[in-house]
């Protein structure tokens, strides 16, 4: 194993997680960490990762995305969730997703104050380690990310939904009559995928409908 690829290897309410080694920061081995104790740097990156190996451990028939975002005065995280038909998952399983997220973000925005408050106390490991330096904010979304073939799904079953339409073939005659073209559906909505996306909805069109 090269030094690039090396994890490091952290429990968190029982349950065992990995980053990347550069999150430990060893007490005295940079400059601004002489008089700190060793910890973890939990950047949105690293806070990203961890929610990600939350929800596969703990729910993996749930798809999950996270993105990491950096920008001047903060950063944060967005998770988005949802079955792989692009269903919106059930409420009580969102809502521990949630729950776990909600963990690791630096404070959250007082809008009766206009200010941002920072959560106190620390966070640890299970073995004492802390957690530092969170993101900003975490967003958890009960819905597939823009652009996947999941987000797809659930566009094209919402509108069967409001057309009342209950069968592709159906559904397709509809549009191509509306001018949707030789592809129907797909390429009524060709206009807002990447090539590489519309292959994918396309092949994965092929194989359920």
């Amino acid at each position: 194993m090269n030094k690039m690829s090396k994890k490091i290897k952290l429990t968190i309410l029982g349950e065992e997680y990995q980053l990347p080694i550069s999150a430990l920061v060893v007490k005295g081995s940079q400059k601004y960490n002489v008089n700190e104790e060793t910890y973890i740097h939990m950047n949105a990156k690293h806070t990203a990762s961890l929610i990600k190996q939350y929800v596969k451990k703990f729910f993996p028939l749930v798809k999950v995305w996270s993105k990491s975002n950096v920008y001047s005065g903060g950063s944060s995280v967005d998770v988005n969730v949802s079955y792989s038909g692009g269903e919106s998952i059930c409420d009580d399983v969102f809502q521990k997703i949630e729950s776990f997220s909600n963990q690791f973000k630096a404070g959250s925005f007082n809008g009766m104050i206009d200010m941002y408050e920072y959560n106190e106390g620390t966070k640890t490991t299970d073995n004492n380690t802390p957690l530092k330096y969170f993101p900003s904010y975490v967003f958890c979304n009960n819905k597939p990310k823009w652009g996947s073939v999941e987000y797809w799904l659930s566009e094209y079953n919402n509108w069967l939904e409001n057309t009342g339409t209950d069968n592709w073939l159906q559904y397709d005659s509809m549009v191509l009559k509306a001018g949707g073209g030789k592809s129907g559906w797909l390429n009524m909505n060709k206009t807002y995928m990447t090539d590489k996306e519309y292959q994918k909805v396309q092949s994965t069109f092929k194989t359920i409908i």
